[in-house]
């Protein structure tokens, strides 16, 4: 039998580390999007500063994360459910009103992350292009690179022993 107070107040503590994580996922997802602001302007000079600010925004949401899950284990026990249970899996467990908030953070947390993922990849290619761009323009000045070839990841490897004619003899 599920005790109905104590489950409302680990649900609470729960819900809490919640809005501590979506803050700071709200928090990253501002850094990546400034971090895209500066790319997509040319404020090269700013750029690693916000990759910095990305970094710290990264680490803050993995400690919040942590808390999170400290959490979650005893809103799950106390609701009969194995300590590694999910947010839906508590919410539709957890007493009024806790349950329709609790999957209002699953709910907020999914789109924070859908968007952050997005955002995330638009930045990388972005930033992939402005690197192909600067070894370009480098490579009007000093002559071309060295041939490259594509690794397992599909990421350009220089390999200064690859030629397309034998330079031994």
């Amino acid at each position: 039998m599920i005790d109905t107070r104590e489950a409302a107040e680990k649900c609470a503590e729960l819900s809490g580390a919640l809005w501590a994580v979506r803050d700071r996922l709200e928090r990253l997802a501002y850094c990546v999007e400034v971090q895209r602001a500066l790319v997509e302007t040319g404020r090269a000079t700013w750029v690693a500063r916000a990759a910095q600010e990305v970094e710290l925004a990264l680490e803050q949401v993995r400690g919040t994360e942590l808390g999170r899950a400290v959490d979650t284990v005893p809103a799950a026990t106390v609701l009969g459910l194995d300590p590694q249970a999910s947010l839906s899996q508590i919410a539709a467990l957890a007493p009024a009103p806790w349950d329709d908030l609790l999957a209002e953070h699953r709910s907020a947390l999914l789109e924070v992350t859908r968007d952050l993922t997005e955002s995330a990849a638009a930045n990388r290619d972005l930033l992939a292009a402005g690197a192909q761009a600067v070894e370009d323009v480098l490579a009007r000045f000093s002559g071309p690179a060295p041939a490259g070839t594509y690794g397992p990841s599909g990421a350009r490897r220089t390999d200064a022993t690859s030629r397309l004619f034998d330079q031994s003899t």
